[in-house]
């Protein structure tokens, strides 16, 4: 198991084309190993769905701007041009690889005609077994496609449904309380819009039903695909087919803003039908692709997936895609919806995978992870209590994954106000850290300033907090660079930390300073950035 510091499934195995095609994808793991961010937040900083960000660390050779990009959001400034030299070194030996040499070709010439006949019957076969594989390929990258805009689409539904549950409370609030006034057409336009956003959840729940079924389908017609590109690369002694870089087109965004359209008295709800029947539209392009590859690849109809769950939810490649989808639910800030996942997850994945399997660990991890991010930070704790004896014996005291958990426990306890406890396990957690991975990992250097915070809570040590963020925040934009959000993360804590002190001249000049940085970095709108805009006016 190998979660990242926020939470995170294991790496799989790597299944590259040719050595330097497996180089490179242990090079680019190794990267984002270092620099302890999840796939979900390189993905945003690349610009990048976490699926495809995964299919290129899963060994497809992946093209130069996604090196750029992920070497640029994984290395420090002064290594990255030299690590950035080596990994587009290692990608033009994975597309180039050396060809391999043909025992005996010479002695073909003057053989005679029988051997003429049999060495252009081979090359028929050879040119026979090349189309098969170009066309394998194609419908890999068709597979890709289609699962690449199950998997947004997924996000897209699971984001529109949190939000319909909130727009259907808000209308029934609203309809209550006129009902208590003269009816009119006021209670009428609310009981319409009502009934309209009932309906559209609905749609949007049968929507997303279909939209996970696509993915199941999609998963299993890319085992397939896989397979037969084994066997056609086997059977070309792994004769390359040129450029087998998938066209993967990105699934089209659903517009934020409403657009130009005669006047309407429930402009949301019209924006939630375009939405749902672009979804609609996206799920049966979807499905008639992947119908139209079943077939190509001889399956018969009638093992077709149609809209309908898998036969057996409980095989090690379900849980694998449902701890996934949990992983995403989770990704996209649904907490509570997380936690029913993983909940309905972990008895399956002991009972098949085992209480020591990675899948299993990892879904504990994530379970207690999210039961602290929605606000239950006393049954995370318990959880988590219960799951560091697991880990630590399995993998090990020093262990950098140990290491993560225990964190996460100290996180949550000190969410409870305990700061004797948070403080006695971050001293300790801080030594194995610093020990174990070093001061500059981002471990230990989420724990510094969980630690550095504390310190500023007890009240009472205000001027040894601003001491720990003025060590702390050097190494930080060392380590990741000024505009790296933990880095302007603790410059936020600096500041606070110096106003505690007594400082309030000092602390608005640091916010001055950074609400600039945040503009710029992350928008006027980010949360973080608001937050530092409501400091500086609280403390002006």
């Amino acid at each position: 198991m190998t979660p990242k510091a926020g939470g995170g499934r294991p790496w799989g195995p790597i299944r590259a084309e040719n050595p330097a095609a497996r180089k490179l994808a242990e090079m680019l793991r190794r990267h984002v190993d270092g620099c302890g961010k999840t796939l979900a937040v390189l993905g945003g900083e690349m610009s990048m769905s976490k699926a495809q960000t995964g299919v290129y660390l899963a060994g497809k050779v992946p093209t130069e701007a996604f090196i750029v990009a992920l070497i640029n959001a994984t290395v420090r400034h002064e290594l990255r041009e030299r690590r950035q030299e080596e990994a587009l070194a290692l990608r033009e030996q994975a597309l180039r690889p050396a060809p391999r040499t043909t025992t005996g070709a010479p002695a073909a010439v003057g053989l005679g005609a029988g051997y003429a006949v049999e060495l252009a019957a081979a090359q028929a076969r050879q040119i026979e077994t090349y189309d098969r594989l170009t066309r394998a390929l194609e419908q890999r990258a068709e597979v890709e496609r289609a699962k690449n805009n199950s998997d947004k689409l997924v996000m897209v539904l699971l984001n529109m449904i949190h939000q319909l549950d909130r727009r259907v409370t808000d209308l029934a609030k609203e309809r209550d309380q006129l009902r208590a006034q003269p009816a009119g057409e006021a209670l009428e336009d609310a009981e319409r819009k009502l009934a309209r956003a009932e309906e559209q959840e609905q749609r949007a729940r049968a929507e997303l039903q279909r939209a996970e079924e696509k993915q199941r389908q999609a998963e299993d017609l890319e085992a397939r695909v896989t397979a037969q590109l084994r066997r056609l690369t086997d059977e070309l002694d792994r004769l390359r087919a040129g450029d087998t870089t998938s066209p993967i087109d990105t699934l089209p965004v659903v517009a934020d803003e409403p657009q130009e359209h005669h006047a309407s008295t429930d402009p949301v709800g019209d924006d939630i039908d375009a939405a749902l029947a672009h979804a609609g539209q996206v799920n049966d392009e979807d499905n008639t692709t992947l119908n139209r590859l079943t077939s190509e690849l001889n399956e018969p109809a009638a093992g077709v997936v149609q809209d309908n769950p898998p036969d057996n939810p409980k095989s090690p490649k379900s849980l694998e895609a449902r701890l996934s989808q949990a992983e995403e639910v989770a990704d996209a800030g649904n907490h509570e919806r997380a936690i029913v996942l993983f909940n309905e997850l972990i008895p399956d994945a002991t009972q098949i995978l085992g209480t020591d399997h990675p899948d299993t660990l990892n879904a504990r991890h994530n379970h207690a992870l999210n039961t602290g991010s929605a606000g239950s930070h006393e049954r995370a704790i318990v959880l988590f209590n219960e799951l560091i004896p697991d880990v630590t014996r399995i993998l090990g005291t020093d262990h950098r994954d140990t290491l993560i958990t225990r964190y996460n426990h100290a996180l949550n306890v000190g969410k409870t106000g305990d700061k004797e406890l948070t403080m006695a396990l971050l001293n300790d957690l801080l030594l194995d850290c610093t020990r174990t991975l070093g001061p500059d990992h981002p471990v230990t250097l989420n724990t510094r300033h969980m630690h550095a915070a504390t310190v500023g809570l007890a009240g009472d040590n205000q001027q040894q907090a601003v001491a720990l963020f003025d060590a702390l925040l050097p190494d930080c934009t060392r380590t990741l660079g000024p505009d790296h959000p933990d880095t302007l993360r603790t410059r936020q804590s600096h500041a606070v930390s110096v106003r505690e002190a007594g400082d309030s001249e000092q602390a608005v000049a640091l916010f001055d300073a950074l609400l600039p940085d945040y503009t710029r970095t992350l928008g006027p709108l980010h949360p973080d950035t608001r937050q530092t805009r409501a400091y500086r006016r609280k403390y002006l």
